[in-house]
């Protein structure tokens, strides 16, 4: 694993970068404030845009680790507005692996967005940063984010019965995962 940190990415129609102070209210509007969008994370509404700012500011310190690897997600065509983040929330170097985690505004679901911002995310952890494993995990509850990891190239690897205490109950999650050999059979 090579630690190179946060760097932008270009997809067809996304810039994928790191976040910005100036993010704070964008995020705050298109996301984090909406409880209908957070319905299956772990994290709850923030209740003011002061608490989305908070975040945002560790996020821009947590940028000098080039183990921290979180990006906003922003249309090609408005750059200045994050419309969703993708990041690695948890990390194991003994196996060379990592765990990614996303979100994306309720405005924007079902575009396929989603899958391209997961797609480049992937190539990256797994061909330039050197992980040889990236999985995922979702509440079953959500079945489409199952899909965007499906389309993304990762592979079902199971699910958890009755295994996450999640928004006040316990609940299955799924897993999917892939691993460096699987892009080169792709």
């Amino acid at each position: 694993m090579k630690k190179i940190g946060t760097q932008s990415i270009e997809t067809k129609c996304l810039l994928l970068r790191p976040f910005l102070e100036s993010d704070a209210q964008a995020m705050y509007d298109n996301w984090a404030s909406r409880p209908d969008n957070l319905l299956h994370v772990t994290w709850d509404a923030h209740e003011s845009p002061e608490v989305t700012k908070q975040s945002i500011a560790r996020w821009v310190e947590n940028y000098q680790n080039m183990d921290f690897y979180k990006w906003g997600i922003c249309l090609k065509e408005n750059p200045d507005s994050v419309i969703g983040d993708i990041s690695v929330v948890d990390m194991d170097e003994a196996v060379n692996s990592c765990e990614v985690g996303y979100i994306l505004s309720k405005d924007y679901w079902g575009q396929g967005l989603m899958t391209e911002a997961l797609k480049a995310v992937l190539n990256y952890l797994l061909q330039d940063a050197g992980f040889n494993r990236v999985t995922a995990r979702f509440v079953t509850a959500n079945p489409a984010s199952g899909r965007v990891m499906a389309k993304a190239g990762m592979s079902y690897e199971g699910t958890f019965r009755q295994a996450v205490f999640h928004k006040g109950q316990v609940k299955d999650f799924s897993v999917y995962g892939i691993l460096t050999s699987d892009l080169e059979k792709g």
